[in-house]
């Protein structure tokens, strides 16, 4: 399949000299990384906007655990299209903190904010197997917002064990997570709802 890449970068609220790095939290392979999710799109645009305190507080009232102030910053989303230029799904990398240092987790959506898919893109917990296994990932694909927030206790410290069952030594990754796909979509839909919504009203172009 021949993709064509078209790239449409979006500054928002973007510090003077912030221009020209490379974006937090994007994907090191985007053509190889989307297509690893959804094999048939075409292309995709990628938007990089500027997570600030506004849209944190935004973040904040639909989740009930917090998100750090150093979890602002520039990231990045890819809207992939199909050869119809209908958009077929989104994708937007978090970068978490976990028991063994950094992980980095490549979430890709529906257009509906729903789990299509999740990789890791970098982990050194030694518990990712059970993340990676067809039992937890069947468990979170198709999954938007309100269910992903169901396997969680009503605080969201930790995992509904009525909901998953998750092995000894892999409920705090498990927790991880859940936890991330949670910020991610409220995150998308908070900073880039616009654009995504517009995307679906027209050809994937801007």
């Amino acid at each position: 399949m021949k993709n064509r890449c078209l790239i449409a970068i979006f500054f928002l609220l973007t510090p003077s000299g912030a221009l020209g790095q490379q974006a937090y939290c994007s994907l090191r392979d985007p053509v190889r990384a989307i297509q690893s999710s959804v094999p048939d799109f075409d292309h995709y645009v990628s938007i990089v906007r500027q997570i600030h305190a506004g849209h944190r507080e935004t973040i904040l009232e639909t989740l009930p655990f917090t998100i750090h102030a150093n979890e602002l910053g520039t990231h990045t989303v890819y809207a992939a299209f199909d050869s119809n230029d209908d958009l077929a799904a989104i994708v937007h990398v978090r970068t978490e903190r976990g028991r063994w240092g950094l992980t980095e987790i490549a979430w890709t959506f529906d257009p509906e904010l729903r789990v299509i898919d999740m990789n890791f893109q970098r982990s050194r917990d030694r518990s990712r197997k059970y993340i990676e296994s067809e039992y937890f990932q069947q468990s979170i694909q198709g999954k938007g917002f309100a269910e992903l927030r169901a396997l969680l206790n009503d605080e969201g410290t930790a995992v509904n064990e009525a909901s998953l069952a998750v092995p000894p030594g892999a409920q705090a990754i498990a927790l991880d997570v859940i936890k991330s796909a949670l910020k991610t979509i409220s995150a998308t839909q908070t900073v880039w709802g616009e654009s995504l919504e517009t995307f679906q009203q027209k050809d994937g172009t801007l």
